[in-house]
């Protein structure tokens, strides 16, 4: 693409050159015509000179004069008669010349003749000799020996325009790159600037006011522009992070009904990836309420939220889609935006609240109600019999300390799921507060002939909690012993190993089944759960204890067969 510049040029050039060349034309044709009529009144000139000295001379004398300067001359001299006959001075250029001018026509002061001839210039005058008879005197310049000054004029004219020409192009191109290229350069750089090239900048050391001006607007312009897009780039930037890592599943859909935007969370969800973009949404979403969900959308124009269960591979999810339409500017519907929040974790939280809102109700209203039961009892006259009085004041004592007990234990997991909750950490022998729950739960495992047996492989030391390290321990054991037959066998084992501190609490009882080892660890959930309760267990042991090992960045694993016995081992972390 030419620049402007280059355009303004060669229109300039066009332009001076056929003014030159009709300049030249006229200027040449007007120097021959100026110089024809120089020619022609110099030869009006010599004829009227020397008529003037032949005035009233011999017809020889004139005739010898006129041959003399014939010869002598540039031009033919003729010496006519009345009747046009040449009497002298005959050339041989003249030849045959026809004088076809009538005597009498010709006035005394002479006059141009033989007008029919154009390659020749004539002037004749008469003459009156000094018989009294007229003669003629008639001077011709031939205009071919005029070709020579002619072709001098025209090189002369030809030459000048040349040198004109060079001029006003050094003028011209002087002036274009004082006044032009800063307007070629500008245009150049807003072509730049158009196609997003917004570091393109206009040289702006102009000496001129004006140009100057306008390379530093464009300039401004640029820095303007540049700083816009690298805003504009950023956001978009932060933009796209934000749909593609945003906790939340996105999907867009245009009016026609095509995917056009799939983010990063919905690809996870749901195992798609970026193939599913510019296809149609029906049937290649997760689930066909979600194409309901699309098509209520567009019919009703509104936005709808619906709590839909999803299943994708295995896993059965819940999640809350969220679907509202896009309009244009002008109101017009482009399309239908969906959210997927993944509440399965919500509702499972849920589920546990009420769980645990329906376990608390159920543990606290048995002894209630053994306690109301029993001192209905009493009140009704069964404190009158001394035996029915003391074994029902034994069971509501019984039913009393259980719902302490469980009270006691909620409390405490209370306390240990609040966020300021912290732990007062020690160096803790480990050995040594084995042997110490050893020693406190000897009497209750000597109740049911169990070995109580403890084995250190090494001394280990934990920076711990030993109050808590230490109601773990109890928990443990206390529970091997509780779902231990008697006569069975329950040993504590600690050992330090090269990864880390092990405590080790196995039994010989009556073990988990392999489906709900992994619940065991929840509230009040129990394995055997007439025989838990009858054993005093609040069902919240194993939580505190799984809460306690957590928060000592330990880990607690669980080996059992069922009818055979159950392994807890607990890996501390190396100190």
């Amino acid at each position: 693409m030419k620049t402007y510049r280059s355009r303004f040029l060669t229109t300039l050039i066009l332009l001076v050159t056929g003014v030159l060349l009709t300049l030249g034309i006229v200027l040449g044709q007007l120097f021959k015509d100026f110089y024809l009529d120089s020619e022609r009144d110099r030869l009006k000139e010599d004829t009227e000179l020397a008529a003037l000295y032949l005035e009233g001379g011999d017809l020889e004398a004139i005739q010898d004069y006129v041959r003399q300067i014939d010869d002598e001359s540039s031009f033919d001299i003729l010496l006519l008669n009345r009747r046009m006959e040449v009497i002298a001075g005959t050339p041989f250029r003249v030849g045959s010349f026809d004088f076809r001018m009538d005597a009498a026509s010709i006035p005394d002061d002479g006059t141009f003749g033989n007008e029919t001839r154009e390659d020749l210039i004539q002037f004749t005058k008469p003459i009156e000799l000094s018989s009294g008879d007229t003669v003629y005197l008639s001077f011709i310049r031939y205009v071919s020996d005029l070709e020579g000054v002619y072709d001098r004029i025209w090189l002369t004219i030809a030459l000048a325009l040349i040198f004109s020409f060079f001029l006003i192009l050094f003028v011209l191109h002087n002036l274009t790159n004082q006044f032009i290229r800063p307007i070629d350069e500008a245009t150049i750089v807003l072509r730049e600037l158009a196609d997003g090239n917004y570091r393109a900048r206009v040289y702006e050391l102009r000496n001129d006011e004006e140009t100057g001006s306008l390379a530093g607007s464009i300039n401004v312009l640029a820095r303007n522009l540049e700083t816009i897009s690298l805003g504009e780039s950023v956001q978009r930037a932060r933009l796209e992070s934000l749909i593609e890592y945003m906790g939340a599943g996105l999907l867009l859909v245009d009016e026609r009904g095509i995917v056009t935007l799939v983010n990063r969370s919905y690809r996870d969800m749901f195992q798609y990836d970026d193939l599913m973009i510019g296809q149609f949404y029906h049937g290649i979403l997760p689930s066909p309420d979600v194409e309901k969900l699309i098509e209520d959308v567009y019919l009703t124009e509104e936005p709808h939220r619906r709590q839909l269960s999803i299943r994708t591979g295995f896993n059965q999810k819940t999640y809350m889609v969220s679907a509202a339409p896009i309009f244009s500017d002008t109101g017009m519907l482009r399309g239908t935006t969906l959210l997927f929040n993944d509440i399965s974790e919500l509702k499972r939280l849920e589920k546990m609240r009420k769980d645990f809102v329906a376990n608390v109700s159920h543990e606290l209203k048995t002894p209630l109600t053994s306690i109301r039961g029993f001192s209905e009892t009493l009140l009704d006259g069964a404190k009158e019999v001394p035996e029915l009085r003391d074994q029902f004041l034994d069971i509501i004592q019984k039913e009393a300390t259980r719902m302490q007990m469980l009270v006691e234990d909620l409390l405490e997991l209370s306390r240990l799921e609040r966020e300021d909750f912290h732990l007062d950490f020690t160096p803790v022998q480990l050995n040594q507060l084995v042997e110490e729950v050893c020693l406190v739960l000897s009497q209750k495992a000597e109740q049911k002939s169990i070995h109580l047996e403890s084995r250190h492989d090494g001394e280990v030391v934990l920076q711990a909690d030993m109050n808590r390290i230490k109601q773990v321990i109890l928990n443990l054991v206390a529970n091997a012993i509780n779902y231990s037959p008697e006569g069975s066998r329950v040993e504590i084992a600690v050992e330090k190993r090269t990864d880390g501190s092990y405590l080790i609490v196995k039994d010989n009882g009556i073990g988990i089944a392999p489906k709900e080892v992994s619940r065991i660890f929840e509230r009040f959930y129990r394995v055997d759960k007439a025989r838990s309760r009858n054993s005093g267990g609040t069902g919240l042991g194993l939580a505190i204890v799984k809460h306690i090992i957590d928060l000592h960045h330990a880990t607690i694993h669980v080996d059992s067969v069922e009818g055979e016995g159950t392994t807890f081992t607990i890996k501390f972390p190396i100190a």
